[in-house]
């Protein structure tokens, strides 16, 4: 089987988009299929990647059709799989599949959630109800990762008769070195990690930090590539004076770093509005860290019988749910870690589930 991964961005600053097309594109290697990544922006260009001149505003690309003519005579191009939904990569791409009578998948990765059409501006509006929902709904395919997501995505596409194929956010097992005992002697910290947006509620974590810090002896790490949305959370730190005890790392990029972030840390915080699972959610429970996030990242509810916690992202509960993460002693939050990793692997490991996307791309050949 040969597949062809279009997306917008395939670096580092892409966050869990790229995280997710660079595992599924090793375990397709692994299981000896041949993958081939095209992105106008890539982490790197070999191992079958291939990367492409487009300019900054819509990743326009003049030159797109010619590519994807080379690469898919040189491989062989079974299936096209689309990841996002905004860029002209993807536009283009499912244009390309369509004429030439080739199989496409697309992968939305939580780009229609509700929160974001509340939050979006008319632009996305029109540009999905006029140029890409009837291209878009004749996809073989559209790739969900939640329940939630499958019907916000048939809710859509409802005029159509759209498939749809339900795998959710992976991990490699092999990643993470066994954690490390916490010394709580060492200056112990809340995690968070990802991109600052203002859908993973990076705000309402600093406000319930403010909260609870004057009665724990602990701070908040902050780890992040800058944005020009840091300017309004260093508003919100200089208004409650947390200077000393909220630390922004700027982004990391060494994986070493990062691990070793989430399993020093006391429990990591993702209060997300609007997730499709979230790699940092599952790369921090693979370290054997407690994880708090919220029911909108449309993880299975047992995370919160095994090891997690779950709340709706709002401060009141955000706050609650620290003081109890804190209040535990270090063999529970140890008990709580195990317990976690052991559902994740079961769950959401590569090792237990890459067969939900070869039979996804058998389904999409037939």
């Amino acid at each position: 089987m040969n597949i062809l991964h279009i997306l917008e961005d395939f670096s580092i600053h892409h966050g869990g988009v790229t995280t997710v097309v660079e595992n599924l594109h090793a375990e397709l290697k692994n299981n000896n299929h041949n993958s081939i990544i095209l992105s106008p922006n890539c982490k790197y260009t070999s191992g079958n990647v291939y990367q492409i001149n487009s300019l900054k505003m819509w990743r326009y690309s003049n030159n797109l059709e010619r590519i994807l003519n080379s690469v898919c005579r040189k491989h062989k191009i079974n299936v096209i799989h689309i990841h996002g939904v905004w860029m002209y990569p993807q536009y283009k791409a499912a244009k390309y599949a369509l004429k030439n009578k080739i199989p496409y998948i697309i992968s939305p990765h939580g780009m229609y959630e509700p929160w974001l059409w509340e939050k979006g501006s008319f632009k996305k509006i029109f540009y999905f109800n006029f140029l890409t929902k009837k291209l878009f709904s004749k996809a073989t395919f559209i790739h969900t990762i939640t329940p939630d997501e499958t019907k916000n995505i048939l809710k859509l596409f409802h005029l159509y008769k759209t498939k749809t194929f339900e795998i959710p956010n992976l991990v490699h097992l092999t990643n993470y070195s066994p954690p490390i005992e916490i010394d709580q002697k060492k200056e112990n910290y809340i995690l968070y990690l990802g991109r600052l947006n203002q859908k993973k509620g990076i705000d309402i974590l600093i406000k319930s930090f403010s909260e609870i810090s004057k009665d724990f002896e602990i701070k908040l790490y902050i780890a992040g590539g800058f944005s020009s949305y840091k300017n309004e959370l260093d508003v919100i730190v200089n208004q409650f004076n947390m200077n000393s005890k909220i630390i922004f790392l700027g982004l990391i990029e060494d994986e070493k770093i990062k691990n070793d972030l989430y399993k020093n840390c006391w429990v990591f915080a993702s209060p997300s509005h609007s997730e499709v699972i979230g790699m940092v959610n599952l790369e921090a429970a693979m370290c054997k860290t407690p994880v708090l996030t919220t029911y909108q990242t449309g993880l299975y509810n047992g995370w919160s019988v095994n090891g997690g916690i779950l709340i709706n992202p709002i401060q009141s509960e955000l706050t609650e749910a620290l003081k109890t993460a804190l209040s535990w002693s270090a063999k529970e939050r140890k008990e709580r870690g195990e317990k976690l990793f052991k559902f994740v692997k079961q769950n959401y490991s590569w090792n237990n589930r890459i067969d939900d996307w070869l039979k996804l791309y058998n389904h999409a050949l037939k």
